[in-house]
């Protein structure tokens, strides 16, 4: 898994690629290969995923950002979820506006909450936990939500349209 993440993103902020090599490396023996969330492949991956711990009430994942979110639009979530930064920042755009969040945090978001990641300082280390799921989740373009799986499909063009990355 030498190339899942590119030398030239963050090199300039903070890099430490060979630290996080190995931990990567552990985790990913530790826990299985990480998800990769990147669109649909529209854009480079942002996200990478492990999974720590399933249970009847919902998971525990590690994620790493790495990058933006795939889409300029906002997305919400099927779950409620609890978020415990644990290395780095990031910026968070809400339809309220934009905050940076730094390590160490607690949070917490009802699965309707609307928002978009970046990762504008280098990457970011959170644990997340969800409960079960309440809803569908998806996309919200123009003001209209539009279901995960539709939007990323690409139906109507609107992925295409609105991905972050060229």
């Amino acid at each position: 898994m030498a190339s899942w993440c590119p030398r030239d993103r963050g090199a300039d902020r903070g890099g430490g690629y060979r630290r996080e090599g190995l931990a990567v490396k552990f985790l990913n023996k530790l826990f299985g290969t990480a998800e990769e969330i990147n669109g649909h492949n529209r854009c480079p991956t942002y996200l990478y995923r492990w999974t720590i711990i399933t249970t009847r009430w919902g998971k525990v994942y590690l994620h790493k950002f790495v990058g933006d979110d795939w889409s300029l639009d906002f997305h919400d979530h099927p779950k409620r979820f609890i978020s415990v930064g644990l290395w780095g920042s990031y910026l968070e755009a809400t339809p309220a506006g934009e905050r940076r969040y730094r390590a160490p945090w607690f949070r917490t978001f009802p699965a309707s909450h609307q928002h978009r990641i970046s990762t504008p300082w280098g990457h970011c280390w959170t644990l997340v936990i969800v409960l079960r799921q309440t809803r569908e989740w998806g996309f919200w373009h123009d003001g209209e939500f539009i279901q995960w799986d539709d939007y990323v499909a690409g139906k109507g063009g609107i992925a295409d349209k609105m991905k972050a990355c060229d």
